[in-house]
């Protein structure tokens, strides 16, 4: 690999890297806030924390590899992501428990479709260990992404409705809805562009 495409997949993988940073802090204020006393919701933030954390080691050794990264440009990256993701996840300590949820999907997609792009050029330029790693990435964020879809109606409910058994109901009603929209004779319908 010629060292201007090693110097590309490297501020590819910094990029990801400074993403995966904000949201690990993210989720650690929220992890803190005494807002969040659901069982459900405290496991999937104990589950997003180990995976982010997780993702950070592992981009942080392969950024190494391509050759490593100064301070300054990752202060920069942060900086350039905070504008684009900050207002959705730093707004902890006014934003209800499924707002908190709402933001993590969304910082997660963006992430997923993140390691996308990088899975593709780690292909294009041959780098096998990197396009390994953003496969095994993307897979825990899919995954992540699924429960959290799952657990925002239940949030959503319990946060409306005073009556737990009737939040369990309701909850449990739009979590079987929504879920529908996503099988595979839903998502695999015509159009397809691919």
């Amino acid at each position: 690999m010629s060292t201007e495409k090693k110097k590309d997949l490297r501020t590819y993988t910094s990029d990801l890297l400074a993403l995966e940073k904000h949201f690990m802090n993210a989720i650690k204020k929220q992890k803190a806030s005494d807002k969040v006393k659901d069982d459900r919701v405290i496991e999937l933030m104990h589950e997003l924390d180990k995976m982010v954390s997780t993702h950070v080691k592992s981009l942080e050794r392969h950024v190494d590899r391509l050759g490593g990264e100064m301070k300054s440009d990752i202060k920069s990256k942060i900086a350039s992501f905070t504008g684009s993701v900050a207002g959705l996840m730093d707004s902890v300590r006014s934003d209800t428990v499924s707002k908190m949820m709402r933001d993590d999907y969304t910082a997660l997609s963006m992430i997923t479709i993140g390691y996308t792009m990088l899975h593709t050029h780690a292909l294009a330029e041959e780098d096998e260990l990197l396009a390994d790693l953003t496969t095994e990435h993307m897979t825990r964020c899919t995954s992540l992404i699924t429960e959290i879809s799952k657990v925002v109606p239940l949030v959503v409910a319990s946060e409306m409705i005073e009556d737990e058994k009737r939040a369990e109901i309701i909850g449990q009603k739009a979590l079987e809805n929504t879920q529908a929209a996503w099988k595979p004779d839903v998502v695999n319908r015509e159009p397809e562009i691919v």
